[in-house]
This record gives C-alpha cells, structure tokens and sequence, in this order.
C-alpha cells in the first residue's frame, strides 16, 4: 500500500523529477529555475506555451529593449560622462552595452537617408571630431583635390588616369563606393585614437585603458546621433534665406554645432575625470583649464587624423578602380 501511494505521488508531480539538475547551457549544478553561474533560465512545460510566448518572451522582452535603449540615449545626449560613470561603478544593467551603443548609432546612421556632416574646412583640414564620412564630389577628379592636403594624391590619380578610365560614370562610382568603404572604416580608428591620448593625458586619475575606451565609445556615439542634427537645420535655413544672409546662417550654424561638441566635450571629461569635484567647476580652476587645452588638442589630432584618413582612403580607392 505504501510503495503503491508513494508511486502515485511520483506521477502526480512529475515537475519535480523532469527538471534539470545541471545547467544545460555551462553544466553548473542548479538549486533553483536559474543558474547561478550564468544566469540561464531552466526551460520546463509551462514556459514552452503559446501564451507563455507571448506574454512573457515577445511583450516583455520589447517592453524592456525598447526602455533600456531610450533610458541610455537619454542619459548619452543630455548627461555627458554619466554612461561612463554608471559603467565604472557596476550600475550596467539598465543601460546598453557601450560596443552595442556604438554599433546601434551606426545601424541609425545607415538608416536614416543622407545625415548631414558638422564638418567645417579650414583649408583642407576638416574639423571636426567623428564626420560621418568623406566628402565625395560628381568626379573623381574633384574629390581627389578637395582631399589632397600635400598633392601626392594628384600625381598618384594621373599615374592611375594613365591606364584606366577615371571618367566614366562606372569608375566614378566605383571610386566613390570604395572610398566610403575604406575611409569611413578607418575613420572609426580615432576612437582607439581618442582613447590612447586621454590614457596619456589621464592616466594618473584613470590608470586602466578600458576606462578611457569606454569613455570614447560613449563619445563616438554621441557624436554619431548629434550628427544627425545639422541636416534638418541647414533644410530650414535654405528655405528661410538667400545670398550673404545664407552664407552667414550656414557658417554660424556649423560653428554653432562644433560648439555645443565642444561643450558636451568639456562637460563629459570633467564629470568623469574630476568626479570629486562634482558638478560645479570653477571656470578658472586647473581641471576647467585642463579640460578646455585637452578639447582643443582632442579636436585637433582627431581632426588631422580624419584629413588624412580619407587622404589614405583615395588613394586605396584610386588603386583599386
């Protein structure tokens, strides 16, 4: 009678007995519906059902994307140097990875159709922190001049218009495709770049070079989705002026939007490289004046980085037309 009930009570719980007793996913022994090594979820009956899908998979799952990704742009665009802050002290959980940030601003980017530049030319060097690519003109003749900053490029294109035809619409668009491929490419170097001159610059208040790379993602996809900014703004002053006044709306436009980078900039360098001091600097303090000198070098080598970077990318092009 008792071996009988003890087996009816076997099969009226057989939950207990089906469950796993090893993680399936990195083989920990498991002592609940979660591994407490990876995290991983033990999969049982109820959580195979329709319902179960669509309630708790597909609404919770977009509910919680949807909330972590405007919860970070949030504090990316109107909190500088509060993501690297957050990252650094383990609060990781309700916002995205910094790679992942980075790599969302990219697919925005590409998404979104002809973003306009924060790029201002002095002379050939283009200033700027993270263009979004490379100038590109309706020959390769003209893109070649506006990029060669030391006329090597002119020597290197005729050599090349010697033997292939430069001019055709097939070659124009080969050069140019080439050129975006390699040169914007190559621009998103400066984020290792940017990262190895604040670790010389820093190294003594952050000795670890993944903190000052974390730092520059955050940066990078700042600048990628501010990037998006200019194009709206210049369509209106097209619309709204002509002659000397739109020249004039349009340089103090550009000027105007390399100035709130800067700012941003500022901000974000001392909220995480003088966190002691809080949020107010003295405008006349050391690290404000730090912090200022350390802007406009940032701007400058990532500016000749970026010039000659996309002089690289046309002569890679250019050879392979």
């Amino acid at each position: 009678m008792d071996q009988l009930t003890h087996n009816q009570t076997a099969q009226d719980e057989p939950s207990a007995q089906t469950l796993p007793t090893i993680c399936a996913d990195c083989g920990a022994p498991l002592s609940g519906p979660f591994c407490s090594q990876c995290g991983e979820h033990v999969i049982d009956r109820p959580s195979l059902t329709l319902w179960h899908f669509l309630n708790h998979n597909l609404l919770h799952e977009l509910s919680h994307i949807d909330g972590k990704v405007l919860h970070t742009f949030r504090c990316l665009l109107f909190r500088p140097g509060f993501l690297s802050m957050e990252y650094f002290a383990g609060h990781r959980r309700n916002y995205i990875n910094p790679v992942r940030l980075l790599l969302t601003c990219l697919v925005i980017l590409a998404i979104l159709p002809t973003p306009g530049a924060m790029r201002l030319n002095v002379q050939r060097l283009q200033l700027n922190l993270l263009p979004p690519g490379p100038p590109t003109t309706s020959t390769v003749e003209e893109t070649v001049k506006t990029l060669d900053i030391f006329g090597i490029l002119t020597r290197f294109m005729e050599r090349e218009a010697a033997r292939k035809d430069l001019k055709s619409e097939a070659a124009v668009e080969k050069f140019d495709h080439e050129l975006k491929t390699y040169a914007t490419a190559l621009s998103f170097c400066n984020v290792v770049l940017l990262a190895g001159f604040l670790f010389l610059l820093y190294h003594k208040r952050r000795p670890l070079f993944v903190e000052h790379l974390v730092f520059s993602l955050h940066v990078a996809s700042f600048v990628i989705l501010f990037s998006l900014v200019p194009k709206p703004l210049f369509s209106t002053i097209f619309k709204i002026a002509h002659g000397r006044a739109l020249q004039g709306m349009i340089l103090g436009t550009v000027f105007f939007l390399l100035l709130m980078e800067m700012i941003y900039l500022s901000k974000a360098l001392l909220r995480f490289y003088y966190p002691e001091t809080g949020h107010i600097v003295r405008w006349w303090s050391a690290p404000a004046w730090i912090t200022r000198l350390a802007v406009i070098a940032i701007f400058i080598a990532n500016s000749v980085f970026i010039t000659v970077t996309y002089a690289a990318g046309a002569a890679i092009a250019l050879w392979r037309v």
